[in-house]
């Protein structure tokens, strides 16, 4: 239908690094591109292990960016949730801040 972009829930925790994979794959780099979505593998497993919002909102709650409420008759992510968020973050984190530095490509004028 002529779409074009994503929707992603990952883009909530990891902006940087999911633009980076778009990016990678739209100028066909598939080693950077494969590289970027192995990083991000662990994340998106753990982000579905429950019904979205769930595990987005307690990621972004151990960021200190949101609360970890969700509305019912969704409850709060399960302790195997939040412990596994726990263990996958701080690599993806690392990653993300510094795919955040990079430069990006300017817009032609």
């Amino acid at each position: 239908m002529g779409g074009l972009g994503c929707i992603s829930v990952t883009a909530n925790v990891a902006p940087a690094l999911c633009a980076m994979l778009h990016r990678a794959w739209d100028s066909d780099d598939l080693d950077r591109f494969a590289a970027v979505r192995d990083l991000l593998d662990p994340l998106h497993a753990v982000l579905f292990r429950e019904s979205n919002p769930i595990p987005v909102k307690a990621a972004l709650a151990s960021l200190g960016l949101c609360s970890d409420e969700v509305r019912l008759p969704l409850t709060r992510a399960t302790l195997a949730t939040q412990e596994r968020l726990l263990a996958v973050m701080p690599s993806v984190m690392l990653a993300e801040e510094h795919a955040a530095q990079q430069p990006v490509l300017a817009l032609a004028s």
